[in-house]
């Protein structure tokens, strides 16, 4: 434990490696007890069905997405010698785009609430009232996927570029984010949610795998000081 309170290298490596990790089983779990992924298509009706797991599968989406937001900005670490700004500038995006993601995620329980309250299509009108509010559209139904979906296959590619992962990495993520705004969300989704999250938890154990000396060695070089310099900060 002092060794690794010591060595930020093998803290930066374990944090993005871990979340990662967990960010894709928290989000695969969800997919699998969501009660809206096996019944009615609408929220309001589903989560009735079992409002145990519809509280369960909002609190992992929610720790989810956040813990994406921290992972993102780990995975910028790579771009240090190639592609740094696009790097940093993707991450950043995304990390905003993640953390607005998961504040979605409390329209969960509106649903639910309006579906215990109401008939299903009073409920459902109800619920869409309250997301069309213009606030809520430009604040958070917008930029929460766009910048969280479109940052991340953006820092998958600027990765690619750099030489850190091959293609296939933001290709099976792109596959996933295309596929989530074709394909009903639903048992026919699974496959891209385990291709998505599956890309993931390869990044994650990945980095958690390799060595200290290997994580450090993509940062980019330090520039050696001129020789007056070194000479005055000895005096």
């Amino acid at each position: 434990m002092r060794d690794l309170r010591n060595n930020p290298d093998r803290i930066r490596r374990w944090t993005t490696g871990g979340v990662l990790c967990l960010s894709a089983l928290f989000m695969i779990v969800a997919v699998l007890v969501d009660p809206g992924t096996w019944g009615d298509d609408r929220e309001v009706v589903s989560y009735q069905d079992n409002p145990a797991l519809a509280q369960l599968q909002s609190a992992l989406y929610h720790w989810g997405y956040l813990l994406m937001a921290v992972a993102v900005l780990g995975l910028a670490h790579f771009t240090r010698r190639r592609a740094v700004l696009a790097g940093h500038v993707a991450a950043g995006v995304a990390a905003i785009g993640w953390i607005n993601l998961s504040a979605l995620l409390l329209t969960d329980p509106v649903n639910w609430w309006f579906g215990a309250q109401y008939p299903p299509e009073e409920a459902e009108r109800l619920t869409n009232e309250v997301l069309e509010i213009p606030g809520v559209i430009v604040g958070f139904m917008i930029p929460g996927p766009l910048l969280a979906l479109g940052g991340t296959v953006a820092l998958l590619v600027v990765l690619w570029r750099a030489g850190f992962v091959r293609v296939w990495v933001p290709l099976l993520f792109a596959t996933w984010v295309v596929g989530s705004f074709t394909v009903p969300y639903g048992p026919a989704a699974i496959p891209l949610w385990l291709a998505g999250t599956g890309s993931l938890a390869f990044l994650g154990q990945r980095i958690l795998r390799m060595s200290d000396s290997v994580y450090a060695a993509h940062a980019r070089a330090a520039v050696a000081a001129p020789a007056e310099e070194l000479a005055s900060t000895r005096a």
